[in-house]
């Protein structure tokens, strides 16, 4: 007689794990809990799908797409950086398909890239574009393609002067202009630019024909969730392809490419990635320390894939990533074990979409150490306040009755910083005025006198804050150029360091 049992206690342990995951994420109270959390956070649009053995076990939305129409299930969000997992995918089906390697030197590929060390240039593969240890600090060098008109060509080029401020493969920084880089050697492979092959390998057989893996691709009849920054609609970044952060999409068709992944890379019966290949994408190659969040999650362990964070919440394997560009935050979270995922898009800059993923984790893990929606809301009252401290500390740091030591005619030039490019200051209106030529649509701005030889600008960019031009001198009273203090965790105007050409 056969033995049964292992196949009866599998279907059981399943079974089990399917009714305490719908018992444990109470729907109707969290559809309570996103009401009172919409208003708590000051969002503007909120859209959440739970996916369970590829049904939907929740499935709703908050708020508003432009501050009037009513956001739905089909409204298009810009998930930024969660489109680096499909960069990943297409990279992972190119080495199943023996037609790349992950050791294949980036190099090999493109001859001409360079970085400012010359080991790294020689020894960067494939692999360590896509995982974040370069040696390049994280968001090192977002200011050559954020809003600005360059080339992909060109952005490569200007990255060879980039400081190089971490070990190669040894420190994790987060890199978007190195999936530019993976995303060129796929055309020199394929013939294809990345936008056609992800869109002919992966959009298309997975049905998601209303996602965008641009701005510039929305048409005028669909539902965009435009960004809202200060209560007020702003438009679109991310009007180029970008392989790192540039899909617009909904809950409901980046579902369809949660169940395929879940489903090891097999979507309504249709094989769209080899589940050697999903598997190859989830793998995590670097480490990265358990701490923060993570530590306060019971995390075991904490690595970076492709395109996928890796880690823990009490022993259960999460994989997940967040994006956010300009009025923008998304999440996505799986959680293989229990075959779910959570999507969570906000056209609002909020920590909200993370609160929620540590809070429906711990639902589901029934971890009631603590309340992960009040700590997020902690941060929130927190963060606020210590920006107001600081712009009250800025106040009182002015130094009033100073003049500029120069008229103001002397500050009028051109001036340039060898890896972003040119500025212009002008004279308007008996006032300075300064442009940055790559991004002269939105990166402009009057400056208005703060003390000595300092300025305040503020940029058109809602997303950005107040920053000041300091301008050097030499010996002689001559300009020698310019520097940029302006706070962001996202664009770093600090590696800046123009000098007058004029």
């Amino acid at each position: 007689m056969k033995n049964y049992f292992p196949l009866l206690f599998i279907a059981f342990l399943s079974f089990t794990i399917t009714v305490n995951a719908q018992q444990k994420i109470n729907t109707k109270k969290l559809d309570k809990q996103l009401e009172q959390s919409f208003q708590n956070f000051e969002l503007n649009g909120l859209s959440v799908l739970i996916l369970k053995d590829g049904e939907l076990l929740f499935d709703k939305n908050y708020g508003t797409r432009d501050l009037k129409n009513p956001i739905t299930s089909n409204s298009l969000y810009n998930i930024a950086s969660v489109t680096k997992a499909f960069t990943g995918a297409c990279m992972a089906k190119l080495v199943n398909e023996k037609k790349i390697k992950w050791e294949d030197l980036v190099i090999d590929y493109l001859p001409d890239f360079k970085l400012a060390d010359p080991y790294i240039t020689t020894h960067l593969t494939i692999a360590d574009l896509l995982t974040h240890r370069s040696g390049m600090g994280t968001f090192y060098g977002d200011l050559l393609w954020y809003e600005t008109e360059r080339s992909n060509k060109d952005i490569l080029y200007r990255m060879r002067y980039l400081p190089v401020t971490n070990r190669f493969r040894d420190q994790f920084g987060y890199q978007n202009n190195m999936y530019i880089v993976a995303a060129e050697i796929l055309e020199k492979v394929t013939g294809q630019d990345w936008e056609s092959y992800v869109s002919e390998n992966i959009l298309i057989p997975l049905g998601m024909l209303n996602t965008r893996t641009s701005g510039n691709k929305i048409g005028e009849n669909q539902e965009l969730a435009h960004p809202i920054i200060n209560h007020k609609v702003v438009d679109i970044t991310m009007k180029k392809p970008h392989a790192a952060a540039s899909f617009f999409t909904s809950t409901s068709e980046l579902s369809h490419w949660a169940e395929m992944l879940l489903n090891q890379g097999i979507y309504k019966g249709d094989t769209i990635l080899n589940p050697a290949v999903v598997e190859d994408m989830m793998s995590g190659r670097t480490l990265r320390p358990v701490t923060g969040l993570k530590k306060m999650a019971g995390a075991n362990f904490n690595t970076y894939a492709l395109g996928w964070s890796v880690w823990d919440f009490h022993g259960i394997r999460i994989l997940e990533h967040g994006g956010g560009m300009p009025g923008y935050i998304s999440n996505l979270t799986l959680i293989p074990e229990y075959n779910m995922a959570f999507i969570i898009l906000t056209n609002t800059l909020s920590s909200f979409p993370s609160a929620l993923e540590y809070h429906l984790l711990a639902e589901l893990m029934d971890d009631k150490s603590r309340d992960w929606l009040d700590l997020f809301m902690g941060f929130k009252t927190r963060g606020e306040a210590q920006e107001k401290a600081e712009e009250q500390q800025r106040l009182a740091s002015r130094i009033e009755g100073t003049h500029p030591r120069l008229e103001l005619k002397k500050y009028i030039g051109t001036y340039e910083d060898k890896m972003y490019g040119k500025a212009e200051i002008t004279l308007v209106n008996e006032k300075l005025h300064l442009v940055f030529l790559p991004a002269k649509h939105l990166f402009y701005s009057d400056m208005e006198h703060w003390n000595n030889d300092t300025f305040k600008i503020k940029f058109a960019d809602e997303f950005l804050p107040a920053g000041y031009i300091i301008f050097d001198f030499d010996s002689w009273n001559k300009i020698l150029g310019f520097k940029i203090d302006l706070k962001s965790s996202d664009f770093h105007f600090f590696n800046l360091d123009f000098k007058k050409l004029d």
